[in-house]
C-alpha cells in the first residue's frame, strides 16, 4: 500500500514562500541589510530617550525646588505665627496718659543754685528731729534734707548777702547758722516765679518794702507747684495784714521745695 505523499512545509522568509527542508535546521537568518536597519532604529530610540530624559530632568528639578520652597515657606510662616502672639492696638488708658504726663513734667525739671541758711548737720533723723523741734518752738521755719548727714535748713535766698541777712535774724534766738550754696530742682516753666518769690521773701524779712509793680508781678504768675502756690498765698495775706508771721510761713513753704 502506497504511503500518502507528504505535504511540503512552506514558510515565508522575507515575504517569500520557500519550502522547508531538513537542511533548514536553524531559524531563518535576517539579512545584513535588515540587521543594520534594526540596529539603526534601536540606536535612534536610545538616542531619543536620552535626549528626552536630558531635556526633562532640569524642569523636574526646578519644579521640585519651587514646590519645596513653598512648603518650607508656609511651614515657617505658620511656626512664626504660633510662637509670636498677635497684639492688637488698644487706646491708651487714663493711667497711661497720666504716667506720660508725669514723665513729660519730670523731664522739664532743671537745677538752679540758691543760698541756704543751715542750722545744723546730723548723723541720723532722730537727732535732726530734736533740733527741728527746737526751731519750731521759736516759731521759725525749718526743713530736713538728705540722709547721713541730715541737713536742717532754716532759710533760702538768691544771693549770699541776702542769706547772711536772714541768718542774722536767728542770732537773738541763740541759734547758730551757716550760709552755703545749694542746688534746687524746679520746673523750668516756673523758674522765674520761683526766683521772684524767694527774692521777695528775703527782702520783706530784711525789712524792705515792695512797690505796687512788684506785687503785680507776683500776681501775674500761675503756680503749679503746691509749695510755691501756698508761699504766694501767704505773701498775699501779709500784703493785706502786714503780719510778720505770714512771712515766716511763706519761708516755710518755699523751703519745702528743697525736699
Amino acid at each position: 500500500m502506497d504511503k500518502p505523499a507528504k505535504k511540503a512545509i512552506v514558510i515565508k522568509v522575507n515575504g517569500k514562500e520557500q519550502p522547508y527542508t531538513t537542511a533548514m535546521s536553524t531559524l531563518p537568518q535576517w539579512s545584513s541589510e535588515q540587521n543594520e536597519e534594526q540596529s539603526e532604529e534601536q540606536h535612534d530610540f536610545i538616542e531619543w530617550d536620552k535626549q528626552y530624559k536630558t531635556k526633562r530632568s532640569p524642569w523636574r528639578s526646578f519644579a521640585f525646588a519651587i514646590a519645596l520652597a513653598i512648603v518650607l515657606g508656609t511651614s515657617f510662616g505658620l511656626f512664626v505665627l504660633t510662637i509670636i502672639p498677635t497684639t492688637e492696638s488698644k487706646p491708651a488708658s487714663t493711667a497711661t496718659l497720666q504716667q506720660e504726663q508725669k514723665t513729660a513734667v519730670s523731664s522739664a525739671q532743671i537745677t538752679e543754685a540758691v543760698f541756704v541758711v543751715q542750722g545744723g548737720a546730723f548723723q541720723d533723723d532722730e537727732a535732726a528731729s530734736a533740733y527741728v523741734q527746737k526751731i519750731e518752738a521759736q516759731h521759725r521755719p525749718s526743713v530736713t534734707v538728705g540722709k547721713n548727714p541730715v541737713y536742717v535748713f532754716l532759710g533760702m535766698a538768691l544771693t549770699k548777702e541776702e542769706a547772711k541777712q536772714m541768718a542774722r535774724l536767728y542770732e537773738p534766738l541763740g541759734i547758730d547758722t551757716y550760709v552755703k550754696p545749694w542746688n534746687v530742682s524746679i520746673d523750668e516753666k516756673e523758674k522765674e516765679a520761683f526766683f521772684t518769690i524767694v527774692s521777695f521773701i528775703s527782702k520783706l524779712l530784711a525789712g524792705q518794702q515792695l512797690v505796687n509793680e512788684q506785687w503785680k508781678q507776683l500776681q501775674s504768675y500761675s503756680f503749679h507747684n503746691e509749695h510755691m502756690k501756698k508761699a504766694y498765698e501767704a505773701l498775699q495775706t501779709f500784703q493785706q495784714t502786714n503780719d510778720d508771721a505770714q512771712l515766716w510761713k511763706a519761708q516755710q513753704y518755699i523751703l519745702n521745695v528743697l525736699q
